[in-house]
């Protein structure tokens, strides 16, 4: 039984309603990481899920790519991101989209 085997670029895009060039795309950007496996196939951490989901998110708020990275780089490396860093995320997007909001008012 292979360990850790990871997600493969297609499931990933299956599962979150993306093209597999919006992974490689994400990618290149720096807003993903993955792995290559021994047969040179990209692979991805289950917590991939959670972080497209939070891209797609923010981009149809309209939050730039580059404040979606400077975000997502202050999340924990050395473990899955819990509940507690993502909302810390959220309320510093949630200040800033409330300051947007008040311009327009």
């Amino acid at each position: 039984m292979i360990v850790n085997a990871g997600w493969s670029v297609g499931k990933v895009a299956a599962r979150c309603g993306v093209k597999v060039s919006t992974l490689h795309f994400y990618e290149e950007k720096g807003l993903i990481s993955s792995w290559r496996n021994e047969g040179n196939q990209r692979r991805y951490q289950k917590d991939v899920l959670r972080r497209i989901a939070v891209i797609k998110a923010a981009q149809k708020i309209g939050i730039s790519l580059v404040e979606i990275k400077e975000a997502l780089s202050a999340l924990p490396k050395n473990r899955t991101s819990d509940t507690r860093d993502w909302e810390v995320l959220a309320s510093r997007w949630r200040n800033d989209l409330n300051a947007r909001i008040a311009e327009y008012k």
